[in-house]
Parts: structure tokens; sequence; C-alpha cells
């Protein structure tokens, strides 16, 4: 058989132009020549680096500095939560993307002046748009991206008996204690506390490959900033004054916090040489090229059940694309109002209570056009104009799932429809809409960009479902290329060219 079907192939007048136009008269013989890939340099991936970040506590500024180590390849936070849920037996709001949102931002600092800054919404969107499957999900997951309400009893305000999820529980006896991670769901009834280690991913373009990453070693200090929300905004019990055991016995709370490093540590002589290429040393450094964001954000009170907000950029930089999200804005009181739903079921048997179990996005208030945090509201149309002319406009479907952000897709369950992924002033996690401009979601080379700075009166308009009388953040996130040296004397980091 193998002989029939070489013998044909060799007649074929298609393979053999092939092979002539391609120069291989036997075809890629190279492809089956044994070859050993030259070596990496002789390094260690360091992956135990934690530093506390001491005092951490929510609605606060706190730093720690980065160790230095050697190539800074990754980042990410670890915090040691622990909250009580209120005696009336009702499971609290927790935000989705738990740990993105227990801070408002985080930046990479060098002698006071911001190197990269991302907003928890920016690291939502990268986390979802990772392309490596596997780091996509195990992030989502050490985040605690979705939490699943969990309902202990069957009749309204009571605990006990049957648990929807039902979890078979060998370790009940055992109650959490603070410092210490438990294993039980996080959004339950029961009257205990709970305590959860929480992570969050920081996708700073410098961790994009080897290429972007950072030699602490080389540089003057870098330190890394974060700003926490407030207590509600992670966690939210019910409204103490409908009835003060609706609240949290012991709200949200940050028992550790730790930054977490990895970096790679060479042998000096390879590191002395590959200093020595990309600082300069007495000459003109090398630029690391990457991407930092800017936004600009506006407040809008909706006047009818569809609106419209309008954004005007006066921003000059070389643009690699723009995130478009919608939130309400939350206060305590409409978190705790959203948690007041939960308190039990008005019929003996508790049936609805145990439904909203099984439904896991339903935390949201219809007539205020509330959802918790972590989840943006559905954009109807973007459009965006540059004097008057169309640059892009798309539907929800066109920017997030299909040739709009393309290839800066986020990776969504494919299987359920819109509606399903929506909760009912429909809001989801995975309503970030990114228009791009680039050819690659990479920003380490110029792929394809829109430069603004030739453009003049950019307005974008953003249309989006709403309820009267609310108040709404839309915000417009600007990602743009920028090009940072370091100098070769000092080891300051500079923004060479963002234009």
């Amino acid at each position: 058989m193998s002989n029939i079907s070489i013998q044909s192939q060799e007649n074929s007048s298609l393979y053999n132009s092939a092979k002539q136009g391609a120069g291989t008269p036997l075809g890629m013989v190279e492809e089956f020549v044994y070859d050993m890939e030259a070596p990496q340099v002789n390094a260690f991936r360091s992956r135990e680096n934690k530093t506390q970040l001491l005092g951490c506590a929510m609605n606060g500024t706190f730093q720690a500095e980065i160790p230095s180590f050697g190539l800074w390849r990754e980042c990410y936070l670890k915090f040691n939560v622990s909250w009580r849920g209120g005696t009336n037996a009702l499971t609290p709001t927790i935000s989705d993307a738990l740990g993105a949102n227990i801070i408002s931002s985080a930046r990479i600092m060098s002698n006071s002046r911001t190197i990269y800054e991302l907003t928890s919404a920016e690291i939502q969107y990268l986390v979802y748009t990772d392309k490596d499957t596997s780091r996509r999900e195990g992030r989502k997951k050490a985040m605690k991206n979705i939490s699943q309400d969990h309902f202990r009893g069957v009749a309204a305000g009571t605990e006990g008996g049957v648990s929807v999820p039902l979890k078979m529980d060998a370790l009940k006896a055992v109650a959490d204690v603070p410092g210490v991670a438990g294993h039980d769901y996080l959004s339950s009834n029961t009257d205990q506390i709970r305590c959860h280690d929480v992570y969050c991913p920081l996708p700073f373009s410098c961790f994009q490959d080897k290429k972007s990453n950072i030699d602490t070693s080389f540089t003057e200090k870098l330190v890394l900033e974060i700003k926490t929300n407030e207590h509600w905004y992670a966690v939210a019990g019910g409204l103490a004054s409908t009835n003060a055991d609706n609240d949290l016995v012991t709200t949200f709370t940050i028992n550790k916090a730790e930054v977490c490093n990895e970096f790679l540590v060479m042998e000096q002589d390879a590191k002395k040489a590959i200093q020595a290429k990309n600082y300069s040393l007495g000459g003109s450094p090398l630029a690391i090229l990457g991407s930092d964001f800017k936004t600009k954000s506006v407040q809008v009170t909706a006047d009818s059940v569809k609106t419209t907000a309008t954004l005007n950029l006066f921003f000059t930089e070389l643009c690699h694309g723009i995130l478009f999200e919608v939130q309400p804005v939350r206060t305590q009181a409409t978190m705790e109002a959203i948690t007041d739903q939960y308190i039990g079921a008005a019929v003996a048997d508790g049936t609805a209570a145990l439904g909203r179990a099984l439904q896991p996005l339903t935390r949201a208030l219809a007539s205020s056009g509330q959802t918790k945090p972590g989840r943006f509201i559905h954009a109807n149309q973007i459009t965006i104009k540059a004097g008057g002319k169309l640059i892009y406009s798309g539907t929800h479907d066109e920017i997030r799932n299909l040739n709009g952000s393309s290839p800066m897709c986020l990776n969504v369950n494919g299987d359920v429809e819109t509606a399903h992924e929506e909760d009912i002033v429909y809001a989801s996690p995975y309503n970030l809409y990114y228009v791009n401009f680039a050819n690659s979601h990479m920003t380490t080379a110029i792929k394809g960009a829109l430069a603004l700075r030739n453009l003049n009166s950019i307005v974008c308009e953003v249309e989006f479902p709403s309820v009267s009388g609310t108040k709404y953040n839309v915000t417009a996130h600007l990602r743009h290329y920028v090009a940072r040296s370091i100098d070769g004397s000092s080891g300051a980091i500079s923004a060479a060219l963002s234009n």
C-alpha cells in the first residue's frame, strides 16, 4: 500500500511543481534531521518570593518593595480574608472576580513615578482574554471569579437540613478561624466565620514575555502600590436598618496580604552579558516595548430604559485598542439591599430561596438597576468617531464575541446564551468591550495601531439598557503602546515614547 501511494504521488504535477517552487527536490528533509536546540542561559526560576503588605486593610493605600532579585517574570497578590454572616441565615453578596475587586488599582512605581498601572476592570479583562487556557482558568479560580450561593435549610431564616447545591461535608464540625483558609463555599447562609485565601493576578505588560521583563537587580528600587476598596464592595451583608440580624456579624477583613513574585535568577556571566546589551553602558540603552492604560470616565443619570453616554477623548498616544465598560454607581446601602433578598423564602418549604441557589447570576435589584461589583452592564452599541468621521461602530456580539475585539476576544462559554449569562439588569463579569485597532493581542511589537496624535475630536458613544433615575459610570480605558528605557548608569526607568 505504501509503495503505491508513494509512486502515485511522484507522478503528481502539483506535488512536483510545489517541490520545484520551494527549491526542495526531495521535500522538507530538514524537519527529520536530528537537531539539538541551543540551551537557555543557566538560570533558576525562583517562585517563592513573598513580601508582606504590612497593615493592609480595606479602604486604604499600601506599598511593598520589589526585591532586587533578578528578571521579574510574574506578580500576584495573596489575601487571607474572613467575615461572618448575619444570624438571620442569609447569604452575603460577594463580588465577582473577588480578588481583583478587593483592590481598585495597582501600580508599579520607580522613584515615585508610575511605570505601569492597572484598575480592577482592566485586570478582569486581561485575565479573561489570556490566550493560555490553563493559566486563564487557573487565575479565574484563584481570584474567585464567580461564587455559588449555598443555602442550608428548608424554611425562611432557618439553617440546617438539606443544602443546595448538595454537599456532603465531612468536616462540617470544623469551623473556619481567621487567618486559616477554609474549604467551604464562600457564599453560605450559615452563621459561621468564613475564611479564604483569595488571589489577584497582576498582568502588567512587562510580564508578557522575557523581552519585556524588568531586571530588578539592575534597576533602581521598584515599589508596588495598591489601593483597596471599602469592605462592603467585596462582601456585603444585609441592611441593619431592616433587621440588625441581616448585617454581617463581622465585616470583610484582610487578615494578611502578600505580594508574590516570580524571578528568573541567572548565573553572573550571562547576566552581565545581557545587561551590557540591554542597557548599553556608556551608550544608548535599548527600549522595552509594552503597553499601559489611560482612562476617561463620565457619570450619567438615566432618564429612560435606554441611555447613551458620550465620552470625548483627548489622548495623543499610539493606541492598541479601547476598552469600554459600564457600571452602576454602587453604595453600601444598595449592595445590602441586594443581600436582603436572600434571607429566605416567604413560604415554609423555602422553594424560592433554594431555587435562587441554582442561578449563578442573580445578585441584582431590577427596581434600581443595581448589580454586585465585578459585573458590567450590557452595551447595545458602541460608536467611535474622529472629526465627525466614523472610525468604528459595533453591537454587543460584534465587539465582544466577533471581529470587533479580535484577536483580543474574551474566552466565554459559547454554549450559554446571553440572557442566561447576564443577571436581571443585563450585567455580567464578561460585558467588557474592547475595540481593537491592532493585529495582535501582544504589545511587545507594534502590529497595527491607531495614532491618536493625527486625529482630533475623538468622540465615543455607548448605548446601554438602564433604569430611570439610576446613576452609571461609563469608562473608556485607552490601551496604548509605550517604550521605556533603563538608564545604564542609574538604573532609572523612564518613558521614552508613547505616541
